[in-house]
């Protein structure tokens, strides 16, 4: 009976080791980290930066000569983004004054020249309305960006009928990175190309419409204020 009872502690014992060390050493829990920064909510901010670019115009009897455009541009913009651990989508307005240039009287196209006076283009002003989707690591986002281009511009030739101007529409698309530098405060730098389409200047002879093909870069550096 004392051997029975000896075994039968022994054996106990040995089990109260086993299941305290499965306690002590079961698998670890693996938790997904999040972004520890908050890009989530509604911000304003303003941008300045340089546009480059060049536009050829043209009518319905063919080519005239390029325009080379460039210039300061700077702005406003609002916007609003989501957060989902890294993962960051956020929609975003924007508005600035454009790029400008001329070609000089008598400068030659394929098809007519600047005969009245300089050849010209300007943006007047552009904005774009697009989706933004990135990823942040912590206080940094890095994302791209595209949707819609819109603008009013000028050009033409001067002193003649061909000058003029209206509204432009197209597209947008570009990279960007950001930082947050308080809970409210981040800085960013972003590269845009802005395609309008082929943008009005004045009328000729009859029905021969003016206008300008091309497109242009902007490369900009902003701040942002978020609530």
């Amino acid at each position: 009976m004392y051997r029975l009872l000896l075994a039968s502690t022994v054996l106990l014992s040995l089990g109260s080791v086993a299941l305290a060390a499965d306690a002590v050493y079961s698998d670890p829990v693996v938790e997904t980290p999040v972004s520890a920064y908050n890009w989530s909510g509604f911000y304003i901010g303003a941008h300045a930066g340089y546009a480059w670019g060049d536009y050829t115009l043209f009518s319905n009897s063919g080519d005239g000569p390029n325009v080379d455009v460039d210039g300061f541009v700077g702005g406003a913009t609002i916007g609003y983004n989501w957060q989902w651990d890294y993962l960051v989508l956020g929609i975003e307005a924007d508005i600035s004054n454009g790029p400008d240039g001329t070609t000089s009287q008598g400068t030659a196209g394929p098809v007519w020249g600047c005969i009245t006076g300089d050849c010209n283009a300007e943006i007047e002003y552009f904005g774009t309305v697009r989706g933004r989707l990135g990823v942040a690591f912590d206080r940094w986002l890095v994302y791209g960006t595209a949707g819609y281009a819109y603008g009013e511009v000028e050009g033409g030739i001067e002193n003649s009928d061909q000058q003029g101007g209206g509204s432009a529409d197209g597209w947008a698309a570009g990279l960007g990175t950001e930082f947050g530098w308080t809970e409210h405060w981040s800085t960013k730098a972003e590269y845009l190309h802005v395609d309008l389409g082929d943008i009005p200047f004045g009328t000729g002879v009859g029905t021969e419409d003016f206008e300008g093909d091309g497109d242009f870069d902007v490369f900009r550096l902003g701040v942002n204020y978020r609530f």
